[in-house]
C-alpha cells in the first residue's frame, strides 16, 4: 500500500514539474495590471457635465484590459485641481487601505507622471490649463515597466478623488479594481 502511495506521489510530482516546465518554455511570461469593474461614485455638476469609465478586453488571447474615460468639463482644468490616488489591498474579502498614495496636481499628472499620466497625455493639449469641453480617452493601460519591483500587493482597488485646491471640495470620485497578473504570450 505504501509503495502505491509513493508511486502516485512520484507521478504527480513529475506531472507538476512537466507542467511548470511547459509554462516557462512555451512563450514569454509577462506581468500586467488587470483593471476591471470601474465605477464613478460621485461627480459635482458645477464642474463636470458627465463622466463615464469602462474597462474591456478585446479578445481572450489579449490579457490586457483597456480603460476608456469620457469626460465633459464645464470649467477649465489645470493645477487648480488635485488628484488623490489611494491604493486598497483586497484581504479577507474586503478592501483595506494600504500605505501607497499619490497626490498630484492635474497638469503635473498629465505631463510629468509616468504611472497614470503617460496614458492620458496624448488626449489633452500640451498647454495648461486644459480648456473646458469633452475629452475621450481610449485604450489606456498602466505601463508595467512603471510598476515598482516588489509591488506590495497583487489584488486591490484604486480610489481616485479629484478636489479643488484651496477649498478641498470633492469634484469627482471613482474607483477601479486591479490585480497584478501573469500571462504567457
Amino acid at each position: 500500500m505504501a509503495g502505491i502511495v509513493i508511486l502516485i506521489l512520484l507521478i504527480s510530482e513529475l506531472f507538476i514539474f512537466s507542467v511548470q516546465e511547459k509554462w516557462t518554455t512555451n512563450g514569454k511570461r509577462i506581468q500586467y495590471f488587470s483593471t476591471e469593474r470601474p465605477g464613478i461614485i460621485f461627480f459635482d455638476s458645477e464642474y463636470v457635465r458627465y463622466v463615464n469609465i469602462t474597462s474591456q478586453r478585446y479578445s481572450r488571447k489579449d490579457p490586457f484590459y483597456y480603460v476608456n474615460i469620457h469626460l465633459d468639463t464645464i470649467v477649465p482644468i489645470g493645477n487648480n485641481f488635485m488628484l488623490h490616488f489611494y491604493f486598497y489591498e483586497f484581504l479577507t474579502n474586503q478592501y483595506k487601505r494600504g500605505f501607497i498614495e499619490m497626490h498630484k496636481p492635474f497638469c503635473d499628472l498629465i505631463h510629468k507622471d509616468t504611472f497614470f499620466g503617460a496614458a492620458m497625455k496624448k488626449y489633452f493639449p500640451p498647454s495648461c490649463p486644459v480648456p473646458k469641453g469633452s475629452y475621450h480617452m481610449y485604450n489606456m493601460t498602466i505601463p508595467i515597466e512603471q510598476v515598482p519591483k516588489g509591488f506590495p500587493f497583487t489584488k486591490g482597488r484604486i480610489y481616485c478623488n479629484v478636489t479643488e485646491n484651496g477649498t478641498n471640495k470633492i469634484v469627482l470620485s471613482g474607483y477601479i479594481d486591479m490585480e497584478l497578473k501573469y500571462a504567457r504570450i
